[in-house]
């Protein structure tokens, strides 16, 4: 099998290139760095890497040439913007839309079989205080959440007039070894002592262990019943900020605090965080953002890929945390 994987050398890019490459795959990345790539290359060996830029349609030309699947895992690295709109000079819409969109046109020329795409369930929208399934609307509030479903909606319909096997996967906050999102961050701070401890506040949340989400990428290319579908992907289970801040103390070894922080003294750091971070130009750990994110909910059922598909997520966060926890004081103890 030939595959190609945009994204690849980020975090689930690199889990996943790793599983295929076991598979005896040949896999092509395409990278706008080659001193990306030489990191790849030092931990799996990569067929081929094409230097490209997604919102260059012109460096795309030929890149699916022999290609049989395509995994679409880049993103525009601007994450944290939660700027409800964009425009076409937004790096969210040239990556995400347009970049989609190029890349489509050349897997159709090319005659790609599989297409299979990285949503993010911010293309539905959080804060909802009930489980949300595919068939609830989608109401996006950041400029990437607004991107992913208008590239959802790229993919689906090229799908259907050119004949392609599609499918899009909706992740929520991806954990595991190698990650430097928020559950690495939360491990940091509270073993550096400065994350509060956090109040149960009844909120939910849904994550998923990188590996569980390169199996359902796996499954959404392999499985002819996953063609033209979205699938919300979980670890199928439900966590609360409070549970992940007593299950990160336990796994650093550090008893978990008897008390709690008062969520108005939460707030009112947030705003004082807030207020800082605009005068400095850079945001503070805590601010009025970090602090709906801690209290609010984001709770997602990936039943429907189980039933479809055959999908059972294998990890956890509660027994995950030790490998990352011990990846984390390698890389203190280097430092």
């Amino acid at each position: 099998m030939n595959v190609l994987v945009t994204g690849g050398t980020g975090f689930i890019g690199r889990h996943l290139i790793s599983s295929l490459l076991g598979q005896n795959a040949k896999v092509r990345i395409l990278t706008r760095s080659h001193e990306r790539f030489a990191l790849l290359r030092q931990a799996a060996e990569i067929t081929t890497a094409v230097i490209g830029d997604l919102a260059d349609p012109a460096t795309l030309r030929g890149l699916c040439a022999e290609i049989d699947t395509v995994f679409y895992l880049a993103s525009y690295p601007g994450l944290e913007d939660l700027s409800p709109v964009y425009t076409p000079s937004d790096g969210h819409w040239r990556i995400t839309v347009s970049g989609t969109s190029s890349l489509l046109a050349e897997a159709v020329q090319a005659g790609v079989k599989q297409f299979v795409f990285v949503s993010s369930v911010k293309a539905m929208g959080e804060g909802a205080p009930d489980c949300l399934d595919e068939d609830a609307p989608a109401h996006p509030d950041s400029a990437y959440g607004h991107a992913k479903l208008e590239a959802e909606q790229h993919i689906l319909a090229a799908g259907r007039v050119h004949g392609v096997h599609v499918c899009v996967l909706r992740l929520p906050l991806v954990y595991g070894p190698g990650s430097k999102g928020n559950i690495s961050r939360m491990i940091r701070a509270i073993d550096r002592g400065y994350f509060p401890p956090f109040p149960e506040v009844g909120n939910r949340r849904s994550l998923v262990h990188v590996d569980d989400a390169v199996q359902a990428l796996l499954l959404a290319s392999e499985l002819p019943q996953a063609n033209g579908k979205t699938y919300i992907v979980t670890d199928g289970q439900t966590y609360s900020t409070r549970t992940i801040y007593e299950a990160i103390c336990r796994a650093l070894g550090r008893p978990v605090p008897r008390w709690s922080a008062p969520v108005s003294l939460l707030k009112l750091g947030a705003s004082i965080g807030g207020a800082v971070g605009k005068l400095w130009g850079h945001p503070m750990p805590l601010n009025c953002d970090v602090f709906d994110k801690l209290i609010g909910s984001a709770w997602y059922s990936s039943d429907k890929i189980a039933r479809e598909l055959g999908f059972w997520p294998q990890r956890t966060l509660y027994d995950a945390l030790p490998e990352m926890i011990a990846e984390y004081r390698r890389g203190s103890s280097a430092s």
